[in-house]
This record gives C-alpha cells, sequence and structure tokens, in this order.
C-alpha cells in the first residue's frame, strides 16, 4: 500500500492543536467518556462523573473555645453536684486559668479554678492539679459563698477572689481592692457574655435582656462597682429567682 505525504503544513497545525489541547487538558482536567453498547459515536457518549474533590478536614476547635469543649462534661457534672449554672463556672474558670489545670499563680494558686492548697484541704481536695479535684474543690467553695452572701453574686465572686474575711470587713460590699474589683466586672463579663448565647447549647432567648444589660453594667470604671445596684438580684434574674446554694458545701 502506498502511503501519501502529509506536507509540512498541515503536521504544524497538528502540532498547534495538541498544543491547544493539552492546555485545556492542564486548566481543566481529562473527563472521560463511555460509550453504551451500539452506541454510534459522540451522541451517544455519557460523560463519567467527576471524581469528588477531597474536602478538608473539620478544623479542630483551638484557643478557649476548645479547652471549654474538653472540660464541658465534666464542669457541667460538677456544677450539678453543688447547684452552680455550669456557665457561672465556665466563666470563673476562663478567668483564673484560661482553663489550663497546670497553671500555677505566684500567690500559689493552683489548677483550673485556681484554688489555694489551704481551701483545696477545707473542702476535701488536695490533687488540685487534677482537673476534677480542683473543680469539686472550686465549685464547693464558690457553692459555700454563695449561700453564706445570700446568693449576692458580685459577693460570691469578691470573697472567691479575696476571700470571705474580706467581704465582712468591709461590711458586706466589694472590698475597694482594684484586683478583686477587676475580677468581679470579668467573671461577670463573661458570664453574661455566655448566658447570651456564646454556647450553642443555651439559646439567646433564653436569657432575660435586662439580666444581661444589668451584667454588662458591672464593666464601670474602679470603684463603681458598690453602686452597680442590687447584684443579688441580678443573680436571681439569672437563675429565674432561685439562690445557688449547694448540699455538698460545708
Amino acid at each position: 500500500m502506498r502511503l501519501s505525504r502529509i506536507p509540512w503544513r498541515r503536521l504544524a497545525l497538528l502540532f498547534w492543536a495538541l498544543c491547544g489541547l493539552s492546555r485545556m487538558v492542564s486548566a481543566e482536567g481529562l473527563q472521560w467518556y463511555v460509550v453504551p453498547p451500539g452506541g454510534d459515536g459522540p451522541s451517544a457518549m455519557a460523560p463519567l462523573p467527576a471524581s469528588p474533590k477531597a474536602m478538608p478536614a473539620p478544623a479542630s476547635p483551638s484557643g478557649a473555645e476548645g479547652k471549654s469543649l474538653r472540660y464541658g462534661e465534666l464542669i457541667d457534672d460538677v456544677a450539678q453536684r453543688y447547684a452552680l449554672d455550669p456557665l457561672l463556672v465556665h466563666a470563673v474558670v476562663e478567668t483564673e486559668s484560661a482553663y489550663r489545670p497546670e497553671a500555677i499563680s505566684d500567690k500559689g494558686a493552683i489548677g483550673l479554678m485556681q484554688v489555694m492548697p489551704a481551701t483545696g484541704m477545707r473542702f476535701g481536695q488536695r490533687a488540685l492539679t487534677e482537673p476534677r479535684a480542683n473543680l469539686e474543690a472550686g465549685a464547693a467553695y464558690l457553692s459555700w459563698l454563695m449561700r453564706r452572701f445570700d446568693g449576692r453574686l458580685e459577693l460570691a465572686l469578691a470573697g472567691y477572689n479575696a476571700g470571705e474575711g474580706a467581704v465582712a470587713r468591709f461590711g458586706n460590699a466589694v472590698p475597694p481592692y482594684e484586683e478583686t474589683q477587676t475580677y468581679v466586672r470579668k467573671v461577670m463579663a463573661r458570664y453574661a457574655r455566655l448566658r447570651g448565647g456564646a454556647r450553642p447549647d443555651v439559646p439567646a432567648s433564653d436569657v432575660p435582656a435586662a439580666a444581661v444589660a444589668a451584667a454588662r453594667r458591672a464593666g464601670k470604671p474602679k470603684g463603681a462597682i458598690g453602686g452597680v445596684g442590687d447584684m443579688g438580684q441580678l443573680w436571681r434574674i439569672f437563675t429565674g429567682g432561685s439562690n445557688a446554694g449547694g448540699a455538698n458545701g460545708t
């Protein structure tokens, strides 16, 4: 059989077309086709479904949010035992240690809730670097303080920071210590934020707007906590009228 010669112009045109096809394949990827039995060419071809692109793995929660999830079940359990709102315990833990069980302050406070060793022993806990023991001691103390100060949250928090004796010495008021007043404001603000819907299992609609606004008013300048009004009333708004005194405190 005699082969005919292909003019060089046709070869150049063919080469140019193949180069263009390679660029299209590189940009868009190959698309494969199947021809059903009895198919008679392109009109009978059906494209194969494209391979799904690999989806990136969901990012793991990080920072305080991830740590709050890590200890969420434990905090819920301990808070229930001591009749405390778990969100209040979260606010204290976030303020005290940013969820770091290994944290030790320069004054010797230890763990998630920054419990002093003497306070831990007072409530029967010694292994304060262990999360459950630390939360048990801190929650027991906070519950005791809530009963001691008739459910007035700002006094309980002040007592947690400065000791109940300091609160009593100033006539059952937040002591005029900058550290203590700043601490109370921070915990109250974080508690209001959490109650406002930062946790998905606590709908914002369940939180009275007045309660959130009242907690935000606690963020006044230094020395203003004493004039915020009846913070015990704020606690009763938060808890639906009940105090947080637990039966397990001493």
